[in-house]
């Protein structure tokens, strides 16, 4: 049996986030160095129907940027597409929201659809 690369799923999202640092400059928009991210529910709970939520770095007492990942998603590119969706939320500012500049990062670094709905498009797996 192969040993997992990764012994919890935590470091599984933080491997990720660093993976996606270079995609992101790539596309001219910089991730914040602090960026915490973990599998859990989102500020409305289980029955909360968004499934990724990023909290400003003010709500986290080492100023980190916080994301949450929805505990029911079921498969390991829909976890990296909505971590991509979040993380633009950090690129851009929280202010923006899924404004006009949240919709500029989505794009360039390969989200496709509504902005609060994205998923990833063929240049996202590139």
């Amino acid at each position: 049996m192969a040993h997992p690369i990764h012994s919890t799923r935590e470091e599984w999202l933080q491997a990720f986030v660093a993976a996606a640092r270079p995609q992101f400059e790539a596309a001219t928009y910089a991730l914040p160095g602090e960026i915490r991210v973990s599998i859990g529910f989102t500020s409305g709970g289980r029955r909360g129907k968004s499934i990724g939520e990023c909290w400003s770095r003010e709500a986290s007492a080492d100023r980190h940027f916080e994301i949450f990942l929805r505990p029911t998603l079921d498969s390991d590119s829909r976890i990296a597409d909505v971590l991509t969706h979040e993380l633009c939320h950090a690129a851009v500012g929280l202010e923006n929201k899924h404004n006009a500049t949240f919709k500029r990062c989505m794009k360039a670094v390969g989200l496709e659809g509504k902005a609060t709905a994205t998923t990833a498009g063929n240049a996202w797996h590139k």
